[in-house]
């Protein structure tokens, strides 16, 4: 679920359980979601009181998120799933289960290629 009051709670217990750190920079993209129901605060939050920097990426730009190019690449391999297995699986959970084996199989080094991707055409 994607909202005002779930965003600010999943960034008050990334901080807390230290997944965000000092010196960390969060790249959010518009989602509404982002800035809505108060949450306009919580940049300036993250940083005067958590060294966390916020950057928003301009309007229209997922070539600069990395995260829209993993996507990408989930529905790329989902396009060359193998159709037996799917078939072997039929039942409302044959593409989660194809998308959860895709995600598994996306490495460390396919996600860095995302960032470097993104972060060249900055």
């Amino acid at each position: 679920m994607n909202n005002a009051d779930q965003y600010k709670n999943d960034i008050e217990g990334a901080v807390a359980t230290g997944f965000l750190l000092p010196g960390d920079v969060l790249v959010l993209d518009n989602a509404a979601y982002h800035t809505e129901g108060g949450n306009d605060i919580l940049a300036r939050w993250l940083w005067e009181h958590h060294g966390i920097f916020v950057l928003f990426l301009p309007a229209r730009t997922p070539e600069w998120n990395p995260i829209e190019l993993v996507w990408a690449l989930l529905v790329r391999r989902l396009g060359n799933y193998p159709l037996s297995t799917l078939r072997k699986r039929m039942g409302i959970d044959s593409a989660a289960y194809a998308a959860k084996k895709i995600l598994d199989g996306i490495t460390h080094h396919d996600v860095a290629k995302c960032y470097e991707h993104c972060y060249r055409g900055l």
